[in-house]
């Protein structure tokens, strides 16, 4: 039996895709213990972390980086700029001695790690530990030539980041906001979805954990809808408000999950609530609207359902790239869209058209990987 630490950022899109590939390690005989530098132990556990070890000094969650508070910075582009900064430079020095610290305590075999998490690599590398990458977006496929805002801002952010690794002594290869490892880094896709990996990027298929049980009696048979725009942000009252105007129009069945706006509603096929079992809900949904969170694009398509997706930020409109190369589904904003044109793409998606078809098309290849892939680059490591 080895002993893996698993090394996370501390909200849910990251530390979610994880649990999948950490449990099939413990199914193979394997101790797995996850780390993270704020304190969400018992979030971790809720989702299925066996064991959660916190570096000294853990703090709680900022709660100015969900619901309002974020969707504030994420309408300022020098503010999300900033965000992305703190994050990816100035974040990272103070928590690679905790990690250190913790890694000498837990002497683990090997390491993995977010590919976000630059501080991880770094200390895995000062305590010779090998250590592998599990991005937690689609970043490390990304094709030559996109341009996004997030790109540009981690190019420009990419001379800090070298300079800070080699301050230890160390090189580092990025790919857009993530970092990758010598030996190995593994991408929750398939070449369905994103093409022909780089090289030392391995397409491991899904990240699914086990789902959990929904009451969708509300539905009475109708087309399910959900719609989400993630645990962070979900502050998004003039999206909500659209799409509550379009179930006029539809004879569907809409679960919103919506944070702390959940709010009773008079339409009987309508249920609010702050946050949803999204596999559950992807189990029976028809169509999934979302912001393009990557755990979302990944448990939609899992499951064959097709996307509307309006990006908010940062590697959003990468997702929606992918999705709309392999004709998986449609980009709309639904920030400055009316109702007809929403009513009319949803309509159109919850056909069986050639975007369910595309779908079933990626779902039938991640049927293929499960959780295997990854825990298989993991062992690699050892």
């Amino acid at each position: 039996m080895s002993r893996f630490l698993f090394v996370t950022l501390p909200e849910k899109g990251h530390y979610l895709p994880l649990i999948g590939p950490a449990r099939t390690l413990e199914q193979r005989g394997h101790e797995v213990i996850f780390t993270a530098p704020a304190d969400v132990e018992a979030d971790l556990k809720a989702s299925g972390a066996s064991r959660v070890l916190l570096p000294d000094g853990a703090e709680k969650p900022s709660e100015a980086l969900r619901g309002a508070a974020l969707s504030a910075i994420l309408r300022d582009p020098e503010r999300l700029r900033g965000w992305i900064r703190e994050l990816l430079v100035e974040a990272v020095e103070p928590q690679i001695e905790p990690l250190r610290r913790l890694l000498k305590d837990v002497r683990p075999d090997a390491v993995v790690i977010d590919t976000m998490a630059d501080f991880g690599a770094i200390a895995a590398e000062l305590e010779e530990v090998p250590w592998v990458g599990f991005a937690t977006s689609l970043n490390p496929v990304l094709p030559e030539g996109l341009d996004s805002e997030l790109l540009r801002t981690t190019r420009a952010l990419e001379p800090e980041r070298k300079r800070l690794f080699a301050r230890h002594r160390r090189t580092a290869r990025f790919r857009c906001s993530d970092v990758l490892s010598p030996r190995g880094t593994a991408v929750f896709s398939t070449e369905a979805l994103v093409g022909p990996p780089p090289q030392q990027v391995e397409l491991v298929g899904p990240s699914l954990r086990e789902a959990g049980n929904l009451d969708l009696g509300f539905t009475m048979g109708r087309p399910l809808i959900y719609a989400s725009f993630g645990s962070q942000a979900w502050h998004q009252p003039q999206r909500y408000e659209l799409l509550l105007s379009a179930m006029q129009h539809l004879d569907c069945a809409l679960l919103l999950a919506m944070g702390d706006l959940a709010t009773d509603q008079a339409n009987s096929r309508v249920r609010c609530v702050p946050f949803a079992d999204q596999l559950a809900a992807m189990k029976v949904a028809r169509v999934a609207i979302t912001h393009g969170g990557a755990n979302s694009v990944m448990e939609a398509l899992a499951h064959g359902v097709p996307l509307l997706v309006s990006p908010l930020c940062n590697d959003q409109p990468h997702n929606l790239h992918f999705i709309e190369r392999a004709g998986a589904g449609r980009g709309l904003d639904l920030d400055s869209t009316n109702v007809d044109t929403l009513v009319a793409s949803l309509k159109a998606l919850i056909a069986d058209g050639p975007e369910r078809a595309a779908a079933q098309t990626i779902a039938r290849s991640y049927r293929r990987s499960g959780n295997e892939g990854a825990a298989s680059l993991a062992e690699r490591a050892l």
